[in-house]
């Protein structure tokens, strides 16, 4: 009784050793394995996509990811709504609010302007929440995209709930009238980024200041800076 047995681990630990080797030799065989394997990466949950997102060539984040409060922010190397290549620290000596989205988030749909808009790739908008651009003005008395403020719109994932396509960054923009300026930008997030802390930190704002420092955190839905009675009062005060 104990020979069949033994075969059977013999037959499992051959085509464990074995699977490495078919997978490499599919890869280097298949002219297009990307779509394939994109395919896989949609349909896994959102703790998983982090080790198994295909990564851009180029380093993406020079620093500790994600920010800790108190300490110079991350330097992000990441394409904007245009496709063009936009390096954050660039924007180091000015104010910088960024807010980190995504496309399935309803509050992200609102405060990106889903109630005058609408929502972007058939989300809904979660009521009763104006745009970012509403509170910057009421609890700061800063006009996004014309006072000194660079804001950015980090986004993290798209509907699938890996990182976002160019044509969903392009196409959020677009819908929310979010055009390239010096002060509004877009950008599109990696799946190096991507995680289960990430995850937990959205929706949410960061405030960062002209030394590149995060200063203020409201990200979240448990934030250690409540987003109308810290983040953006200082933000009022921090902005000439």
């Amino acid at each position: 009784m104990a020979r069949p047995y033994h075969l059977i681990v013999r037959l499992m630990v051959a085509l464990l050793l074995a699977t490495p080797v078919a997978i490499a030799a599919f890869l280097m065989t298949s002219n297009s394995p990307m779509p394939i394997l994109d395919d896989v990466i949609n349909q896994l949950p959102v703790h998983s996509v982090a080790w198994t997102g295909i990564r851009n060539a180029e380093p993406v984040v020079i620093g500790d990811w994600p920010p800790q409060k108190g300490q110079r922010y991350p330097d992000l190397i990441l394409a904007d709504q245009d496709g063009q290549t936009v390096r954050l620290s660039d924007f180091a000596g000015k104010v910088i609010l960024l807010e980190l989205a995504a496309v399935p988030c309803k509050g992200c749909q609102a405060f990106a302007g889903g109630q005058e808009f609408g929502g972007f790739a058939g989300v809904a908008v979660q009521p009763n929440l104006e745009s970012i651009h509403h509170y910057a003005d009421r609890f700061a008395g800063v006009d996004l995209g014309k006072d000194d403020v660079v804001f950015v719109q980090l986004l993290l994932y798209g509907k699938s709930m890996s990182s976002p396509s160019q044509a969903e960054v392009a196409g959020w923009a677009k819908h929310f009238q979010m055009k390239r300026t010096e002060k509004t930008i877009v950008l599109r997030g990696d799946a190096s980024m991507l995680g289960i802390e990430t995850y937990e930190k959205i929706p949410g704002f960061h405030l960062i200041d002209e030394q590149f420092v995060l200063r203020y955190d409201s990200s979240g839905h448990h934030p250690g800076d409540d987003l109308y009675q810290d983040l953006l009062p200082a933000l009022g005060r921090m902005v000439p």
